[in-house]
């Protein structure tokens, strides 16, 4: 009499499957799923006839849920930021894990302006936008002083709405730490990830209104 059955195998699986289907954590679930494959591998090479394409599925299930199973693992290892990486964080995407935040700095540039250098030349259309990090900027139109921006404000916000060439200018008051995104390629990843277009746009809102409110208090004054 055998004393141990293949049917054990299979029993263990489907409950370890179960179990899987029942979890909400999804980290969790490819473990489980990953372990019901490989305890389902040995069933169907132990039949009188081995069942092959079973088998093979099985190793190619186990092979989906290992490399997705890693990839969670990864993404859910801490990151560390740097000090201009923390600086962008807590200035515009405050909401968001800081991988998510490495994923939105990695497609724009840093960028350092000396005292003088210009953001934005008044004629010209932007195909860029900024965010300060450090520093202060100064909005002019001709001759006039319209305000200055910090950190946390965008440069190139309102030019980038209207799309037309910008009647102010944009020039660095004291060295400059600023975030610069190409407008088209920051549309293209906002498409795919609408997280970030949210928090993006909320920020956007409150940075022209910000602005707008600066530049009629300076008319009024």
């Amino acid at each position: 009499m055998t004393l141990f059955n293949a049917n054990y195998f299979i029993h263990i699986a489907n409950f370890l499957l179960l179990l899987a289907y029942s979890l909400r954590n999804i980290l969790w679930l490819r473990l489980f799923a990953l372990i019901s494959s490989l305890i389902a591998m040995p069933y169907f090479a132990l039949q009188a006839t081995p069942m092959w394409v079973p088998l093979a599925w099985s190793a190619v299930f186990a092979a989906i849920n290992l490399f997705q199973f890693s990839r969670l693992i990864v993404e859910r290892r801490p990151v560390q930021l740097t000090p201009d990486e923390e600086a962008a964080r807590e200035l515009l995407f405050q909401d968001l894990m800081p991988r998510k935040v490495l994923q939105v700095l990695s497609i724009g540039s840093w960028t350092t302006l000396q005292k003088g250098e210009q953001l934005i030349e008044q004629g010209k259309r932007t195909d860029a936008i900024s965010l300060i990090i450090r520093g202060k900027v100064r909005v002019t139109k001709d001759k006039d002083v319209l305000g200055e921006l910090i950190a946390g404000n965008l440069v190139g916000s309102a030019l980038l709405l209207s799309g037309v060439a910008a009647n102010v200018g944009a020039v660095a008051l004291e060295p400059v730490r600023a975030m610069r995104w190409e407008t088209e390629i920051l549309e293209k990843y906002l498409d795919a990830n609408p997280e970030t277009r949210i928090i993006m746009q909320g920020h956007l809102a409150r940075d022209l209104a910000g602005k707008l409110a600066s530049y009629v208090d300076g008319r009024t004054s």
